[in-house]
């Protein structure tokens, strides 16, 4: 296989295990190699789009798709964790105003 389509492939990988892990710090180093792994399928002959690209399309399109339902979930979840932390309840989050301190 071509090293670019398989550095692809290893950095997908890498980012799905990172957000199954919740490690930020992975996530980040993960999502950098992806965007590295993607500016170099860029310099694929044409031949070797048909030829290692074509059959994997349905594969990275497999793996997009479990990245983004691994985002949304640690999004919802970090605000939730954010709205407990904060106090929020009833619609009304405990803040340091004026108004807050009255109750």
């Amino acid at each position: 296989m071509n090293p670019k389509v398989e550095a692809l492939q290893n950095s997908q990988n890498s980012l799905v295990a990172a957000l199954d892990g919740h490690d930020s710090d992975a996530i980040f180093h993960a999502s950098k190699a992806l965007g590295k792994a993607v500016s170099e399928l860029a310099t694929l002959e044409t031949a070797d789009v048909e030829r290692y690209l074509r059959p994997l399309m349905s594969e990275v399109d497999e793996l997009m798709q479990a990245s983004i339902y691994r985002l949304r979930f640690l999004r919802d979840h970090s605000s939730s964790r954010l709205q407990l932390l904060s106090g929020w309840r009833a619609n009304q989050a405990d803040t340091y105003s004026n108004a807050a301190r009255g109750r």
